[in-house]
């Protein structure tokens, strides 16, 4: 959790995260609106020192770089305080829905399309939403 005299960073922010921010087009920052971080700008071996990440606006269709997904600086996002878990169902479906359209730069968004997965599978009842309650079930 941050403190008021801390500055986010990009660790602060995984993948899955939902965000509001303004997306970037010809040189103007947009009004905000809901996003979702799809990692760590440069892949998944630089989580732990990316100084951005990629968020993926998906109220402006399936992810297509440049358009709806954008390299964004943590001090312009905005935490929301909702998952793709506890989402509206129809928001979700727009993601899922999305996510089969488009496509993410150099192959970007395995662990995105994995978290989707995993939080289908969790809003279906077919797995539990704590990996910890899973083990302890299968304990007895």
């Amino acid at each position: 959790m941050l403190t008021t005299d801390q500055k986010p960073t990009a660790q602060d922010f995984p993948t899955a995260t939902l965000v509001l921010a303004g997306p970037w087009r010809d040189g103007y920052q947009l009004d905000t609106r809901p996003a979702v971080v799809v990692g760590p700008f440069g892949g998944p071996e630089f989580a732990g020192r990316a100084t951005m990440v990629v968020a993926w606006f998906f109220t402006l269709g399936a992810p297509e770089p440049g358009d709806s997904v954008q390299g964004m600086f943590p001090h312009e996002l905005t935490p929301l305080d909702d998952s793709l878990t506890t989402m509206h169902q129809d928001v979700f479906r727009d993601i899922v829905c999305g996510l089969r359209k488009g496509r993410f730069a150099y192959d970007d968004g395995h662990a995105f399309r994995a978290a989707v997965r995993q939080a289908w599978r969790e809003r279906t009842g077919l797995a539990d939403a704590d990996p910890a309650a899973r083990h302890t079930l299968h304990r007895s």
